[in-house]
């Protein structure tokens, strides 16, 4: 016995619709969910690879203290330091670390563009992670990294090359390998940024 061909079954044009909006909403409060961070209305500085954010009140005088990024790092990176103003000095600083974790990692990812986002404390930092991946931050974090939305999330109290450079380590691991490597490999990895970077203190 032959079996006939059944005529496919036609989604109601109204329950489609339902549907379609219903992902609209839900794909447009998860990417809301995900940018409400807080630094909607902080101050920005653009950088080559990666744009700071800071609120108003963080001095950043302190910022560029806590840093001390040195002329040994600016030799090995091959970049040179712009010390126009605060802001191009932090970022350049910024760009010498990014150079320095790829040239220890041996891995360059040239067009990276992220973000690095700056919170008043660690408590603002602690709360944001705990609301946004509804868990608490690992007791060794200082900072971590997003790769989601290419951002590094750090407290002003923890603005330091080292922190800076691990969490560097795991956005330019990001952006260079199509298949990611397990969170372990990820962390070795970016551990040995820190400590290349604490060794040559």
């Amino acid at each position: 016995m032959i079996a006939l061909p059944t005529k496919p079954r036609v989604m109601p044009m109204r329950r489609c619709f339902f549907y379609c909006v219903t992902l609209f909403f839900l794909a447009t409060s998860a990417a809301h969910a995900q940018s409400d961070d807080g630094f909607g209305d902080a101050l920005k500085i653009e950088g080559e690879h990666f744009n700071i954010y800071y609120k108003s009140h963080i001095a950043l005088e302190g910022l560029l203290k806590q840093l001390s990024v040195s002329p040994a790092d600016e030799m090995l990176s091959k970049q040179s330091i712009d010390t126009s103003s605060l802001e191009r000095t932090i970022s350049s600083k910024v760009e010498v670390l990014f150079n320095r974790a790829g040239d220890i990692l041996d891995m360059h990812v040239y067009s990276f563009q992220g973000s690095i986002k700056i919170f008043p404390s660690m408590k603002d930092m602690t709360d944001y992670y705990n609301t946004r991946f509804h868990a608490n931050l690992p007791c060794t974090g200082y900072a971590f990294y997003s790769p989601d939305d290419k951002s590094i999330y750090v407290s002003a109290d923890n603005f330091r090359r080292e922190v800076l450079g691990h969490e560097i380590g795991h956005a330019i691991m990001s952006g260079y390998f199509v298949v990611q490597p397990s969170m372990k490999v990820q962390e070795v990895l970016a551990g040995y940024v820190e400590y290349q970077l604490r060794k040559s203190e």
